[in-house]
């Protein structure tokens, strides 16, 4: 009797098992402003951890370049922690981020938090956010 109760109880666990991984799964959504030309494509980049930022990303999503100059995107299935995104609008298509006399002008990127550095690129710390929730936004504004 023990057994039979007890491969019931297992077999419940079990088919419960990715109900529960789907309540804890979290979705990331990407709104980026500013994208000009309406030309191009723009890459998203999400970073999972300081010693991958800028170098691997975690994912990363293509999206053309509509009328509007407004991109959104959605990296679903995430488990609570901490996140940084990356975007560069390639305007030209060269696989290249395009920069300016002194690196300014070019191509737009941005960070979320909407951070910025005068030299350099910000640290994952200046650019990261926390994912708690099963929805969380970030908005970027294309330098």
């Amino acid at each position: 009797m023990f057994l039979k109760n007890y491969a019931c109880c297992l077999a419940l666990s079990l088919a419960l098992l990715p109900t529960l991984a789907l309540a804890e799964q979290k979705t990331i959504t990407v709104r980026v402003y500013g994208v000009q030309p309406a030309s191009g494509t723009v890459e998203i980049s999400l970073f999972n951890s300081p010693e991958n930022f800028m170098k691997e990303p975690y994912l990363q999503e293509s999206v053309l370049v509509g009328e509007d100059g407004l991109i959104e995107a959605e990296f679903p299935d995430l488990v609570d922690g901490e996140y940084a995104v990356v975007v560069v609008h390639d305007a030209n298509d060269n696989g290249a981020l395009d920069r300016g006399f002194l690196g300014i002008g070019g191509e737009g990127y941005g960070f979320s938090n909407d951070t910025t550095h005068w030299f350099g690129w910000p640290d994952f710390d200046d650019a990261s956010f926390t994912v708690e929730g099963a929805e969380t936004m970030v908005e970027i504004t294309l330098d």
